[in-house]
């Protein structure tokens, strides 16, 4: 008689079960996807209230772009950037218009180490007061993504043979020059960390 009890109960347990999972999951499917088409309606709406900036549309760069431009209030420098070139006489008829992008460095506002080059006391003498930036000062780059601020963070000397090229994981501007002035003894080296990004969008408003 208990064997028989027993098993009236397991059956009818079984049976309250299977109803309410056939009761229950309805509604919780119905409530996962009122739940997922919130959440989707959302970011849509979150997407479609701010426009794609050019990095997000065009992605990492693939050569360094122009026009571009590089301005230091300290020492009242603004200057086009102009590319330079792996031939040695090219390179050079480039540094007689101003400041070069070495080839093969990293580009602004990216991963990596953007090099910039200018001489210091001939033709149009850009970096020829290199020498009294200080730590936090900042520097200025410009070009059809919009405005990337760097902050120096380190002022040296350094032999000319020393790489000072060298590939970062962080987005580092490099400003080269020859020291002492009127000499080429060595190279002043000025380093700066990026600070903010002014997408162009943002600068047309």
């Amino acid at each position: 008689m208990k064997g028989r009890r027993n098993t009236w109960i397991a059956v009818v347990v079984s049976a309250v079960l299977i109803v309410s999972f056939a009761i229950g999951m309805p509604i919780l499917y119905q409530r996962l996807r009122s739940s997922a088409a919130q959440e989707s309606t959302t970011a849509a709406g979150e997407s479609e209230s701010r426009p794609l900036y050019h990095d997000e549309l065009l992605g990492p760069p693939l050569s360094f772009e122009t026009p571009a431009y590089i301005r230091i209030p300290a020492i009242g420098l603004e200057e086009e950037v102009r590319e330079g070139s792996d031939d040695e006489e090219e390179l050079y008829r480039l540094l007689a218009q101003g400041p070069i992008h070495l080839p093969h460095t990293g580009f602004p506002g990216w991963p990596g180490n953007c090099v910039i080059s200018g001489h210091r006391t001939t033709y149009t003498r850009p970096f020829n007061r290199l020498d009294e930036l200080r730590p936090g000062d900042p520097i200025y780059i410009r070009n059809p993504r919009g405005i990337y601020e760097y902050r120096v963070y380190q002022t040296r000397y350094a032999n000319p043979a020393e790489n000072v090229t060298l590939q970062t994981e962080e987005p580092v501007l490099t400003l080269t020059t020859c020291a002492p002035e009127g000499s080429s003894r060595q190279r002043l080296v000025i380093r700066a960390s990026l600070s903010s990004f002014t997408p162009v969008e943002e600068l047309e408003e």
